[in-house]
């Protein structure tokens, strides 16, 4: 593969709407949540089907975490890494604490709304709306919590009640980005699953294509793991889905939306210079306007990424801007990760992948850019492909459903290394230098540490060189890459290069020059897809008059090369007259943070009026006594043998800080005295340097 700057103007003239260009452009058949995350209701061994609620509640939660609201999922397992483990511990969060899924009837529809609004309000106050559609909670709520309907019922967040489910309710919510889950109603409880995907052509017999997240256990994999269930909906006097061989009404459905979509767009992708591919492509699109893309693409160790950067010259369609941007991709090529700006919406097909802003949006407008980039497999090569923008939906004033408009733009993309020949391409990557002189012989000697990288795509049979020159101080070293002369693909050659030479001349700085495969001039001996990449230009400093340089260990445990005024200024370690690469430094001291509780005030009064009733008053002080400051919410509970009630504090703290905790008890008819234990971090949340210091006891009496 070969680094180049191709620039290509396409000039697409359409009709009165936008429309293919050529036949070999990416399919998409409709609109699939590809990264969502399929959770087994046998995840954990005291889980049943009971726990369909809250393992769909984790879910889309945990989606969201990935695409802007990342406090939703945090590492509640202490792995070190947020996965799809931490996902199930969030659904067991969720079921224990805020769904009463432990009870004999389980989570019902009243109890997932509820819940997921508390925990969803408690993380991101003001910041999501919760739609439901069952024109029957009202009733359910009275009748089961003994509450009255209220938009505003959980503080920090709307409840809106919509009609009951449909399927257009189903595909709309979902193509605006949304967290949906649907429940239908059996015999042995509630059943809920995530909305997944739907097609835009409806089958022969007129049913729509849906699939969904479904926590039945698949058997067929290994460990725990979700299903897909690939399905068919249809209306008839309400929405039925077909599920486990009948058809079952959907009779409840919610939709979880951000308050307000960020408009999606983002900086320019900046391609580095040891980047393998970079070509730019702008197409002008009849009489809507042109747009311009971007890709560049760079490799790591096997994996080649591939990103584009698109931006809307002046294209206007119906008054917006783009929502769609799709690039063909082979079928047998596999995707490792993706990345895209919130709220772009990301979609795997098997032969492209698509991103677009959720519906409802008026898309990047003339003079904007978004980012998007895959990463796959490599060695890959870069090939013309014919991609796709496209407008954006709207509705009518008539509640009409107008998707978006579509149209092919051309690009490159990867392409399996067997579909076309290859070249191969040697690279060089730095890695470190030195440069050390001794004043009384009058001589120095430079060090250069480097890789040379095959970063084509055949491979080299032949011996070649790599050369460090410098044009200011004569001399020179020569190293062959001989033994075995077969450099793959990918392949890694690293080197250290030297020479000695007299202290005369510019020594601060010093530049020099690394070249792979040098002479003869002006290409070499080996014919490469790039012959601009080969060469390396640093620059050192040898000796300076003023003060000596050498290696030092900052307090992070990192190294640079300062003089030894520059380094005590920072604290380190100083090592004259040495480079970082023959230092080995410390690692940085671990810092942790480190909880403590105690109770300041407890009270217990009568506010009772014919009989007594008696409420307690708690209020306790959480200090960090660690050495890193808290991040997260800290989740504070007060417990009697009465009952027990929840604080969170929001607050970060730093080390030495303190904020105070709130909780008020209903204890009834019980007076007397009452056991208090205030724990802080009872969810184990954060991982602290100490686990067992967290609880104050006392006992609090009412008179």
């Amino acid at each position: 593969m070969r680094r180049y700057l191709l620039v290509v103007l396409a000039a697409v003239i359409l009709g009165s709407a936008l429309g293919w260009i050529v036949t070999a452009q990416p399919d998409i058949p409709g609109y699939v949540v590809s990264d969502l995350q399929l959770i087994s209701q046998e995840s954990k061994a005291d889980w049943s089907e009971k726990w369909t609620g809250p393992i769909q509640a984790a879910t889309i939660l945990a989606w969201f975490a990935d695409h802007g609201y990342p406090a939703f999922l945090r590492d509640f397992n202490n792995d070190g890494v947020i996965d799809e483990l931490d996902t199930i511990e969030l659904a067991d969060i969720l079921g224990r604490i805020f769904m009463s899924t432990e009870t004999i009837r389980g989570t019902t529809d009243v109890r997932l709304v509820l819940g997921l609004a508390q925990y969803v309000a408690e993380t991101y106050p003001g910041q999501f709306v919760l739609k439901i559609y069952d024109s029957g909670l009202p009733g359910e709520m009275a009748m089961e919590a003994g509450q009255t309907y209220d938009p505003n019922l959980v503080a920090g967040i709307e409840l809106v009640l919509e009609v009951d489910p449909s399927i257009a309710a189903y595909e709309e919510e979902l193509e605006s980005g949304e967290g949906v889950v649907i429940g239908i109603e059996l015999s042995d409880g509630n059943t809920y699953l995530s909305g997944r995907s739907f097609l835009y052509e409806p089958t022969t017999g007129g049913n729509a294509p849906i699939d969904l997240a479904w926590s039945s256990e698949d058997y067929w994999l290994v460990g725990n793991q979700g299903k897909v269930l690939e399905t068919v909906g249809k209306m008839d006097d309400v929405f039925y889905l077909d599920y486990q061989s009948g058809w079952e009404r959907v009779e409840f459905m919610l939709a979880l939306s951000p308050a307000d979509d960020p408009h999606g767009t983002s900086d320019p992708n900046e391609c580095p210079d040891n980047a393998i591919a970079y070509d730019v492509f702008i197409t002008e699109i009849g009489d809507t306007g042109s747009v311009e893309v971007e890709e560049c693409v760079t490799r790591t160790d096997d994996v080649d990424t591939y990103t584009y950067t698109v931006t809307n010259i002046d294209f206007l369609y119906n008054g917006c801007g783009l929502c769609l941007f799709a690039i063909p991709k082979p079928v047998t090529l596999a995707t490792l990760t993706h990345s895209e700006s919130v709220p772009w919406l990301y979609s795997l097909y098997p032969s492209a992948w698509v991103w677009r802003l959720p519906l409802g949006s008026c898309g990047i407008l003339p003079g904007e850019s978004a980012v998007f980039s895959v990463s796959v497999p490599g060695p890959t090569s870069d090939s013309l492909v014919i991609g796709v923008i496209g407008s954006c939906a709207t509705f009518s004033p008539s509640g009409v459903y107008q998707p978006s408009e579509l149209a092919g733009i051309r690009t490159t993309g990867p392409a399996d290394p067997d579909e076309e020949s290859g070249c191969p391409d040697l690279a060089v990557r730095y890695l470190d230098q030195s440069c050390q002189c001794d004043p009384i012989d009058g001589v120095c000697t430079l060090r250069v540490w480097v890789d040379v990288v095959n970063v084509g795509t055949e491979t080299i049979l032949v011996p070649f060189d790599i050369s460090l020159t410098s044009l200011g101080h004569p001399g020179g070293d020569t190293q062959t890459y001989i033994v075995p002369p077969i450099f793959a693909p990918g392949d890694v050659w690293p080197v250290q290069l030297s020479y000695t030479f007299s202290m005369g001349g510019e020594l601060c700085p010093m530049d020099y020059v690394v070249t792979v495969d040098p002479s003869p001039a002006p290409d070499g001996v080996i014919a490469e897809c790039d012959e601009s990449n080969n060469s390396y230009f640093g620059s050192i400093d040898c000796f300076c008059d003023e003060q000596e340089r050498g290696a030092c260990c900052l307090p992070d445990g990192s190294c640079v090369e300062i003089t030894s005024a520059e380094c005590a200024d920072e604290g380190g370690d100083f090592h004259p007259g040495v480079s970082c690469a023959v230092v080995q430094c410390p690692p940085p001291e671990q810092s942790c943070v480190d909880l403590i509780v105690e109770i300041t005030e407890m009270s217990c009064r009568n506010v009772g009026a014919a009989a007594p009733q008696y409420e307690l008053t708690i209020e306790a002080l959480v200090t960090n006594i660690g050495s890193a400051t808290v991040t997260e919410s800290i989740w504070v509970r007060a417990s009697t043998d009465c009952g027990s009630d929840t604080d969170i504090v929001h607050t970060d703290l730093d080390p030495g800080d303190s904020a105070t905790a709130e909780f008020v008890i209903e204890c009834g008819i019980q007076g007397g005295c009452h056991p208090l234990t205030v724990t802080v971090d009872h969810t184990l949340f954060i991982v602290e340097c100490d686990e067992n210091n967290n609880e104050d006891t006392d006992t609090v009496c009412c008179r």
